[in-house]
């Protein structure tokens, strides 16, 4: 293991803030890789699409989990939310691993010196992180266990938005680098159905999942139900799991089963939309983490049913996506 291995192994053990995360780094069996990337500057508000010129190379990492065995497997990529990587993903990278899939968790912040964005400062470019989960793709697809047809990507509100919009064309025409494609998307609580795109519906044909709280009040479900609704009507294959009485982060079962978060940024009452090239609010003013919508909590919490069926629910859907037995 030569030195920048161990300073990486050393990094993620300090970034698995939680004793039982820490535990489940030493048991289990992961791999860490280094990535090339790019960061781009600004926000998704203020450049949703620099060209690459703008942006700076970058050495992201992740954590690699192989199912036992020497078959081929499936694999899906996990990207997470806007405080870094918490026990949700960790949980969900182990889960999937014993449905006999591979599993990929990308972490977008640690390498840019970002413990948080929730709070709205600092911020991160959408294409920085895009860059990162397209080049964990073209990595995983290269690996010699992993089947390069069936790689699906999942994130977790921030990284749920990264989710859905990994899927649009342009992005993937700019930011990818080969002709590799995902399979299929899973967005947990997405913090992206109040932003419409101008090409919302110019995207793959690789389904897509949204797992979403009734009661979430931080990524309100009412908007991704309206969401899905216009793709169906555009012929994708798109689809909502809807969670009764769920919070945000439901899945998370680090969490108590209420806590409030002040000062977190919550736009349940904005409508943004792509105008020009740009995000904008319903009157035309630029839309951002000071637009006069945006409050300032949320709530959070574990639903032990919910994530117990959301678990049933993600292994019923990639049976099917990725054709396993």
């Amino acid at each position: 293991m030569n030195i920048a291995t161990n300073l990486l192994r050393a990094a993620l053990i300090a970034w698995l803030a939680c004793g039982a995360a820490q535990t489940a780094f030493a048991q289990d069996q992961i791999e860490i890789i280094q990535l090339q990337s790019l960061t781009f500057p600004g926000s998704v508000f203020t450049s949703l699409m620099p060209s690459l010129g703008e942006g700076k190379p970058v050495t992201v990492f992740g954590m690699l989990r192989m199912p036992a065995g020497t078959e081929r497997v499936p694999a899906v990529i996990l990207t997470h939310g806007c405080g870094g990587l918490t026990g949700a993903e960790t949980n969900w990278a182990r889960s999937l691993r014993e449905f006999g899939i591979a599993t990929f968790l990308v972490n977008s912040f640690t390498p840019r010196d970002i413990s948080q964005i929730c709070s709205g400062q600092p911020s991160i470019s959408l294409a920085s992180v895009l860059t990162d989960v397209y080049r964990a793709l073209d990595w995983v697809a290269a690996h010699p266990r992993i089947d390069a047809s069936r790689i699906a990507l999942m994130g977790f509100s921030f990284g749920g938005r990264t989710a859905l919009w990994a899927n649009h064309l342009r992005f993937q025409e700019r930011y990818g680098q080969g002709s590799q494609k995902f399979a299929a998307f899973l967005a947990f609580y997405p913090a992206s159905c109040y932003i419409k795109l101008a090409d919302e519906d110019r995207i793959g044909q690789a389904p897509i999942r949204i797992f979403h709280g009734t009661a979430d009040d931080w990524t309100p479900i009412n908007p991704c139900r309206r969401y899905i609704e216009r793709l169906r009507r555009a012929g994708k294959d798109a689809a909502i799991f809807e969670y009764p009485g769920a919070r945000h982060g439901f899945d998370n079962a680090y969490l108590s089963q209420y806590q409030l978060l002040p000062g977190v940024v919550n736009s349940t009452n904005c409508t943004f939309e792509e105008r020009n090239g740009k995000i904008v609010d319903e009157r035309g003013g630029l839309a951002g983490f000071e637009a006069p919508c945006v409050m300032r909590s949320a709530s959070i919490g574990y639903s032990p049913n919910a994530h117990r069926q959301a678990l049933a629910d993600v292994q019923y859907f990639l049976v099917s996506a990725f054709h396993l037995k």
